[in-house]
């Protein structure tokens, strides 16, 4: 008998409460009711009205419930079908792999070219001799002559790469040796260079044997099998897999996407790891490998050795010397045998058949494999599709698609009616609204798109009969204006979404965001959201090319200026920053003035203007600066509102007005003024000034006046202006390794290194000026990088970005005073030498190193200006931000 104490009785708690759970969800809408109602409504039994709403109410919001839990691939279905993914989600496979990085990377990379069988990459090895005493360098220590041993230094250079190739006969080394030197500098790993690629050096062995074979076997066939398992154990031949195979292996799909994306499938890293040179030949595993081939019977005799008569080796095994393969020579020779009768080999046919295995070896390797995986196939469920709650109502309450029978019409009963139509619309539209945002979560959370609203609702009209009870504007008006607009913080709602999106790999622009709202205000709101965005777009690119260097090797002059082949650093940090034109291009090129001005109690500051192509000034600033930081903020201030404007709302601004405005209006960051004679211009506000009448409100002005007629292009070519031409921001980065001198010149005249110091001869000092070091230059008056507390934010962004191994030198250079158009001008000569030096070194051309060493070397960072802050004066306490406090305040670094 049971023991009575451990019975257990069925629970009639069953509820899962979630939102699919009908019965938990009306007994929580009863206990509200009770908490809020219980002094006017007693009664909660089904036969009470306000019970039967609750109850539809319920069963709607399962609905919803079951559509939130449909898969992902089903609430990411939009209207295509194929590629449905790849419109929100960047791929694994453009994420996960990398171009090369390790060693093993480059193997991969190699092995991926036809006609590879094997490569390794080995450190070049090469000396720079230094004369401390007279300040020199050279390759050769005959610089060191005639001058005291303390002051004979050297160093090797670091970064520096060959090549060793184990290539196929099939294919000339020439054409192979191209193919890898393309390869390697698409791949090319910052601060590191490739120096020369060579073939494995051969090794003879000679491999004589004596064979009893079946009588029904194919001695030719036979023959060249053997040949090839010999070569095969000499040099195996690696093996591309399908990305089904690497599963079998073992692999998880992250393992089997990491390094460089094969076009011809995927190697197994731990066969790469252990694909070496061999070092030894044993005769037991030739007997091995000949008694497998499928017709022979038995080895009668069998020897191996050097070819080379001045070796001599073991019997029974041979060494082969480090750096070389051994190769099957000519000396080689294998007789068979039938019982007693010698065989003779048709060695035409024994090519032949070697031949066709050889094809079968490369239709198998280099034929496609299968790479990707299959993806969920979606269902579509129509997730914003959605029906009134008044078709679930009892006929009886005449809420429905019947409406009121005609024998009650005359009782006040159709008043009443529609008075509980109007009151569950509400319910109607919160709950069309949810659908409605379903239907969009696969464009809020893409990361490809950014949309206008983040808010959405859709009219229920599928009874017909809405116009009884809610009027024509329900109809004519805007719901998403009148319900939803005033409630959609459309941008803050934009960047959370953002900030999961890249919360998801690991990145945050808390502290971008947080600088750019400290100097800028609320004006670049817009312009955060689409950094934000734009890197979330570039993500799949930038993270495959993280450590990369630019690719110099034979490029047109296209590709090397004005041209996005630029180091995956510089991608990153650019994007980092809020650059989305990361091109190397000319930045010397400005169309703004800050000229020196006095106002009208003779205090000295500045004013700024901005020029078009033909020179006209299109932009005046309205405010006096003391200082040329504040200059500098208002300027980026005023572009970056400009752009946030889009044409669209440029003409559906002005194509509001059926006839010509009479007084002055504003859009966006316009402000539109009439003259006195009818015509109109327009000057940019300040977001962060409420106060209209404040004279700081217009930040600048155009000077020109437009008919109405005129002002709309007008306005369309000046934002175009400010799009198009209006950047000055971005960065070269230098790589010092490709400064160094060419090997082949023995000249030492013509060998132009880097300059260095007496005193980086010293103790514990560095003295080469070229392994794994950068010179990082940037525009020293550029809008933002003018601002002190950017510039301390871009170098942390650039030494957390670069390499730990890699150390920076930063430069910022230009015109000290942008007032002072005689002063000099650093970037321009700099941007010209460095275009020349770039055309030289893509096709292996000196001449243009020592110019460019030279402006390289003379290059001194300019610093924002500012006055120096007076502890005493205590009007100074809320001083304009060019102020600088000694020891406190930091200038920059070289």
């Amino acid at each position: 008998m049971m023991d009575q104490n451990t019975y257990r009785p069925i629970s009639k708690e069953v509820h899962s409460q979630d939102d699919q759970d009908f019965h938990f969800l009306k007994e929580e809408g009863i206990k509200v009711i009770q908490r809020l109602g219980n002094k006017l409504w007693t009664d909660y039994n089904t036969h009470d009205p306000g019970i039967t709403i609750l109850e539809i109410l319920a069963y709607a919001i399962t609905d919803l419930g079951y559509r939130l839990s449909l898969p992902v691939e089903d609430l990411l279905l939009g209207e295509e079908k194929s590629n449905y993914l790849k419109r929100h989600f960047h791929m694994a496979s453009d994420v996960l792999p990398c171009k090369a990085l390790t060693e093993l990377d480059y193997r991969m990379l190699f092995m991926d070219i036809e006609g590879v069988k094997n490569s390794w990459v080995e450190p070049y090895k090469k000396e720079v001799f230094m004369d401390c005493k007279n300040v020199k360098m050279a390759y050769e220590p005959v610089i060191w002559q005639g001058i005291p041993d303390k002051d004979k230094k050297s160093f090797e250079l670091k970064g520096l790469h060959k090549i060793l190739v184990d290539a196929s006969d099939e294919i000339s080394f020439d054409q192979i040796r191209k193919n890898v030197m393309r390869a390697y500098h698409q791949n090319r790993n910052l601060c590191e260079d490739l120096v020369e690629v060579i073939p494995v050096e051969a090794h003879p062995i000679q491999v004589c044997a004596i064979m009893d074979l079946a009588p029904d076997a194919n001695e030719e066939l036979i023959a060249a099998t053997i040949e090839w398992n010999i070569e095969q154990y000499f040099s195996p031949n690696l093996h591309f897999y399908s990305f089904e195979k690497m599963l079998d292996k073992g692999y998880s799909a992250d393992e089997i996407l990491e390094g460089p994306y094969l076009k011809h499938g995927y190697l197994d890293p731990q066969e790469m790891q252990a694909a070496k040179l061999r070092n030894t030949i044993s005769q037991s595993d030739i007997i091995q490998l000949i008694m497998d081939i499928e017709g022979v019977e038995s080895i009668k005799d069998l020897s191996i050795n050097h070819c080379d008569e001045s070796l001599s080796g073991n019997g029974w095994v041979i060494e082969i010397p480090e750096g070389r393969k051994p190769i099957l020579c000519d000396k080689s020779k294998f007789n068979f045998y039938k019982g007693l009768l010698p065989l003779n080999v048709n060695q035409e046919a024994v090519s032949n058949y070697k031949k066709v295995l050889v094809d079968q070896f490369r239709e198998e390797q280099y034929g496609i494999k299968e790479k990707g995986f299959a993806l969920p196939e979606p269902y579509d469920h129509s997730l914003e599709e959605y029906t009134s709650i008044r078709n679930d109502f009892p006929e009886v309450y005449g809420v429905g698609p019947l409406g009121i029978p005609e024998s009650a019409k005359g009782m006040g009963r159709q008043e009443k009616a529609n008075q509980l139509k109007a009151y569950l619309t509400f319910f109607d539209q919160i709950l069309v609204s949810y659908f409605k945002h379903l239907g969009q979560v696969k464009s809020l959370l893409s990361v490809f798109e950014t949309r206008e609203r983040t808010y959405f609702t859709a009219r229920i009209a599928d009874i017909g009969d809405h116009q009884t009870f809610l009027g024509e504007f329900y109809d004519s008006g805007n719901l998403y204006e009148d319900l939803m607009a005033p409630f959609d913080e459309r941008n803050k709602r934009s960047q959370q979404l953002k900030d999961h999106l890249l919360a998801r790999f690991g990145e945050k622009f808390s502290d971008y965001a947080f600088l750019m709202k400290k100097i800028y205000g609320s004006g670049v709101d817009e312009q955060v959201l689409e950094t934000k965005s734009y890197f979330l777009k570039e993500y799949g690119n930038i993270s495959a090319e993280r450590a990369t260097a630019m690719n110099y090797f034979r490029q047109s002059a296209k590709n090397l200026w004005n041209s996005s082949n630029v180091s995956g650093f510089e991608k990153r940090v650019a994007l980092l920053v809020g650059i989305k034109n990361y091109f190397r291009k000319n930045l010397s090129k400005s169309f703004v003035e800050i000229f020196p001005t006095s106002n009208s109690e003779g205090e000295a500051g500045f004013k700024w203007r901005i020029y078009d192509l033909n020179n006209n000034i299109i932009l005046s600033s309205n405010k006096f600066y003391q200082g040329r930081t504040a200059a500098h903020k208002d300027i980026y201030l005023v572009i970056q509102q400009v752009n946030a404007v889009s044409p669209e709302m440029i003409n559906t601004s002005l194509d509001q007005f059926e006839d010509v405005p009479e007084e002055n209006f504003q859009f966006a960051c316009f402000q539109v003024s009439i003259s006195a004679s009818g015509r109109f211009s327009f000057g940019i506000s300040d977001p962060d000034i409420v106060n209209q009448d404040s004279p700081d409100f217009i930040i600048a002005s155009q000077q020109k006046f437009f008919t109405f007629q005129n002002f709309k292009n007008a306005l369309l070519s000046f934002k175009s202006f400010m799009v198009e031409h209006m950047d000055d921001e971005g960065m070269f980065v230098v790589e010092n390794i490709l400064l160094r001198p060419d090997f082949n010149e023995e000249d030492l005249n013509n060998q132009h290194f880097l300059p260095f110091c007496k005193d980086d001869c010293g103790q514990g000092n560095c003295l080469d000026p070229y392994s794994y070091r950068v010179t990082i230059v940037l525009p020293g008056n550029s809008f933002r990088f003018a601002d002190r507390d950017f510039r301390d934010f871009l170098e942390n962004i650039i030494r957390e970005e670069l390499p730990a191994h890699i150390l920076a030198k930063i430069c910022w250079i230009g015109r000290a005073n942008t007032g002072d158009l005689e002063q000099e001008d650093q970037m321009s000569p700099f941007e010209q030498a460095y275009k020349n030096f770039l055309s030289g070194l893509t096709v292996g051309d000196f001449q243009y190193h020592e110019e460019f060493i030279k402006i390289l070397s003379e290059l001194h960072s300019i610093y924002p200006t500012g006055t120096l802050y007076n502890c005493e004066d205590e009007d100074e306490s809320n001083a304009m931000r060019d102020t600088i406090i000694l020891g406190r305040s930091n200038l920059g670094t070289i």
